[in-house]
């Protein structure tokens, strides 16, 4: 497993997080969630992405931050999504 202690003290010191950017994280998330789910390609998640900000209104700040192209949603799969379900379903 990997150590983040050195890094720690950095990342949290200088990203103040909001309700704004959690929300979108978990966007991110619940997208790339789905795509695992359903066996979609890590290629097709920002054609999607692009979708999802045609049809969302303009003032929706997760529409405005909102960015999940292929090396981004195979980082959650691998980084956030498999080391939750291998601790908690195994």
């Amino acid at each position: 497993m990997k150590s983040f202690s050195i890094n720690r003290q950095l990342i949290t010191s200088t990203m103040k997080p909001n309700k704004e950017s959690e929300e979108v994280a978990a966007a991110e998330g619940i997208f790339v969630y789905h795509g695992v789910k359903h066996g979609h390609s890590y290629s097709s998640p920002q054609c999607t992405t692009n979708v999802i900000k045609t049809i969302f209104s303009p003032c929706s700040a997760i529409r405005k931050s909102i960015s999940c192209g292929r090396t981004k949603c195979s980082s959650i799969a691998l980084n956030v999504l498999a080391p939750f379900h291998s601790t908690n379903f195994s």
